[in-house]
């Protein structure tokens, strides 16, 4: 389809095909490295960008509107491959909520390939209702010349190489199809094989929004993003997961940096959790139980990340235990066990989801049983406080200057605590 363009345009484009003419000759191969010296000079990157930036805002402007016409006609439609799975991509991003879309190309990136051209392209995404702020993520664009109006389409949006050689991490509506089920303050993201549980998991998610908001005395929105998927793909591929084996987790709620390559005090656009295939399956109490776990999680926010890892968890476990009778509130039996060998210190960080990730998680909790016990409930949120504005190296003096003991005897009087109650 032409269009009607203005003459400096038109200028622009046929020197740019005239230009990409005489060099073919050379460009036989395709240039891996997107340096700024690979890239294309002077006058072919100026009159390049422009064309990107053209084709982006239209595919943005598409897929905000909904518009699948309009989106398609941003592609290079000789990549059939390409075209279906954009298809696919469309009809993701149509069910989410966006408040903000929108492409930026990085010019220091891009360079002359043999079948066009490719740039580093940043997309800016915020959900609306979800995440604070827009979520920056770089991807590897991919783009040909159109004979018909001598400007750019996309031929691809993903080079899963260079994703993993620069950490992107890939969001579910990038790599497959989804299904979004939302509720009150959640949006569950599900596939083909997960979405049949979807209800079950959107109702315990809805329920305990509530229920922690009531314990958790801070201020958030109880609003949260959950990925309830069929595989471990997406678990395995985030960054700084707690255990070295993604099978070993039920669960892990993870910030959302606004860019990954800022520092650490940068805002968060927000944090989301995600439950291991598994839990879909398991018993809805077991499940209420590990979603409050994880929307504690979510509710301390980026206090979560101050404090010594015992006490992140053990404030976890104990509120998702608080709307449970005291006999259902089952611990491990890896955690008795410890007790009764008896113990000298709370768990470490570094060796926190070993082998013996089970005992320190009971033992954790009880950590936290024995402070409210003591002291009462405002001493285990002053606790949470005072660390998370401590130093790393200042938090066991804090801790002994705030509770008058300790890591060694409070993880004792948690052990005294154990077996007291469960035999």
């Amino acid at each position: 389809m032409s269009t009607t363009r203005p003459d400096a345009w038109v200028r622009r484009a046929a020197s740019l095909v005239a230009l990409v003419l005489l060099l073919a000759p050379a460009l036989s191969g395709c240039t891996e490295d997107l340096s700024p010296e690979s890239s294309a000079e002077g006058q072919t990157t100026a009159d390049v960008v422009p064309l990107m930036e053209q084709v982006l805002r239209q595919r943005a402007r598409a897929l905000k509107k909904r518009n699948l016409r309009a989106f398609l006609a941003t592609i290079d439609r000789s990549q059939v491959k390409f075209v279906d799975r954009e298809r696919v991509y469309f009809d993701n991003l149509a069910q989410l909520p966006i408040a903000q879309l929108t492409y930026s190309v990085d010019e220091s990136s891009m360079v002359r390939t043999a079948g066009g051209f490719d740039a580093v392209v940043e997309m800016e995404l915020q959900l609306e209702g979800y995440d604070a702020l827009p979520v920056v993520r770089p991807a590897r664009f991919h783009f040909t010349l159109d004979p018909e109006d001598d400007g750019l389409r996309i031929a691809s949006d993903r080079d899963r190489s260079w994703e993993q050689r620069n950490g992107v991490d890939v969001q579910p509506w990038d790599s497959r199809a989804i299904s979004v089920v939302s509720g009150g303050g959640v949006l569950g993201i599900f596939d083909a094989r997960s979405v049949v549980r979807a209800r079950d998991v959107i109702n315990a998610v809805e329920v305990g929004i509530g229920q922690v908001s009531q314990v958790v005395p801070y201020d958030w929105d109880g609003h949260v993003v959950v990925y309830a998927l069929s595989d471990t793909d997406l678990l395995a591929g985030l960054d700084n997961l707690p255990a070295q084996d993604p099978d070993a987790l039920d669960a892990v709620s993870f910030p959302v940096p606004v860019r990954l390559d800022g520092e650490d005090g940068d805002p968060l656009a927000g944090t989301r959790f995600l439950l291991h295939p598994r839990m879909l399956d398991s018993n809805a109490q077991q499940l209420a139980r590990l979603i409050r776990h994880e929307l504690t999680h979510v509710a301390l926010g980026s206090l979560d990340d101050d404090v010594p890892t015992w006490l992140g968890e053990g404030i976890a476990e104990w509120v998702s235990v608080q709307p449970l009778p005291e006999d259902q509130r089952l611990i491990s039996q890896a955690a008795i066990d410890a007790a009764a060998a008896g113990v000298e210190d709370l768990p470490a960080d570094l060796d926190y989801n070993d082998e013996d990730q089970a005992a320190h998680y009971g033992l954790s909790w009880w950590a936290c049983e024995a402070i409210v016990e003591m002291y009462g409930e405002a001493m285990l949120w002053r606790l949470l406080d005072e660390l998370a504005a401590a130093s790393p190296t200042d938090q066991a003096d804090e801790l002994q200057q705030t509770l008058q003991m300790g890591s060694g005897q409070l993880a004792r009087e948690a052990a005294k605590r154990i077996l007291a109650t469960y035999g």
